[in-house]
């Protein structure tokens, strides 16, 4: 008589352990997998699989594979954060408040870039990205995005987007890294020309950052200089493409704004010969707490790629990669 034998058993410890070894580590690692990546992937599928698998899975979900690039995408995971503050022991994917620690500790790391097409003019986007960081304000540390903030100038936002987003922005007082892929988080309100001083930039606002790359600064800006000197923390600045770069000794004029004694190192991005890289870069000097240095964005052999796009990919591209050139 045929006797069935019983599948093999696994004990939950271990196939836990197998689970947090899916997402890559150290250099490898990414900010964000993308949807389409097979970690991702993975993971989702996991969560599908099994009650008792599903905590552990959606947790590194969460943790790795924020990764937002459109309008529905943030909807969603709005919708299922909210569903979860409202009623933690309602059926949604959510894990119950019993479940310790809870899933919203875990996001940590954050890739945005939620607009259709290439505006912000999208009241419905805006309001999502607001209601988004506000829920993640409290833990988020690191921080991609790719938004085209200067679509929108604020003398043509009759509905207000630029304030939802500044207001947004504002909340993330635990950052540690931030980039901005396309610009230099212009979040100004105002449609004063010039532009009002008074407004701070947001990125100064956070007390926690350390690393911050920025695209296109004007380094001719009394503004940019006046809020980079309150950031005590900072240790790592990347400037892409920065206007007027060849016009000031960036080590004087961050040491006139008292830091002298704060160490930083400072990336100046650009390609080969472009105006936001050094005509020369000294050796540094015993005791100097700037260090300069250029990395130049590699071109094709036609070079007939669009310099601006070419550079913005590539920096998006390198810090996603959780800083494997910086």
């Amino acid at each position: 008589m045929y006797s069935q034998k019983p599948y093999p058993f696994l004990p939950l410890e271990l196939i836990h352990y197998i689970i947090d070894f899916i997402p890559l580590a150290g250099d490898k690692a990414k900010i964000a997998y993308e949807p389409s990546h097979s970690i991702t992937k993975t993971l989702l599928a996991l969560t599908r699989t099994s009650r008792t698998i599903y905590p552990a899975a959606r947790k590194l979900l969460y943790t790795h594979c924020l990764y937002i690039d459109s309008p529905w995408r943030i909807q969603r995971l709005l919708i299922s954060l909210l569903a979860y503050i409202d009623d933690p022991g309602g059926s949604h994917p959510l894990p119950s408040l019993e479940s310790e620690p809870s899933a919203i500790q875990h996001e940590t790391s954050l890739y945005l870039s939620p607009f259709p097409e290439d505006t912000i003019d999208d009241f419905s986007t805006a309001q999502a990205v607001y209601g988004l960081l506000t829920i993640l304000a409290p833990t988020l540390h690191r921080l991609v995005i790719d938004i085209p903030l200067r679509s929108l100038y604020p003398e043509d936002d009759g509905l207000g987007i630029r304030r939802i987003l500044r207001d947004g922005f504002a909340q993330l007082t635990s950052l540690e890294m931030f980039c901005s892929a396309r610009d230099e988080l212009f979040l100004n309100c105002s449609a004063e020309w010039p532009i009002d001083r008074s407004e701070e930039n947001v990125w100064s606002l956070w007390p926690n950052l350390k690393t911050l790359a920025l695209y296109n600064c004007d380094l001719d800006s009394e503004k940019f200089w006046r809020d980079i000197g309150k950031m005590k923390k900072l240790e790592t600045l990347v400037l892409t493409r920065a206007d007027s770069m060849r016009d000031f000794d960036f080590k004087t004029e961050w040491n006139r704004g008292g830091n002298q004694h704060q160490s930083l190192t400072v990336w100046f991005v650009d390609v080969d010969g472009g105006h936001g890289i050094p005509e020369t870069v000294e050796e540094p000097k015993e005791g100097d707490k700037v260090r300069i240095k250029v990395e130049c964005v590699p071109t094709s052999y036609y070079g007939d790629e669009d310099v601006i796009e070419l550079c913005q990919d590539w920096v998006k591209r390198s810090v996603l990669r959780e800083w494997s050139v910086f």
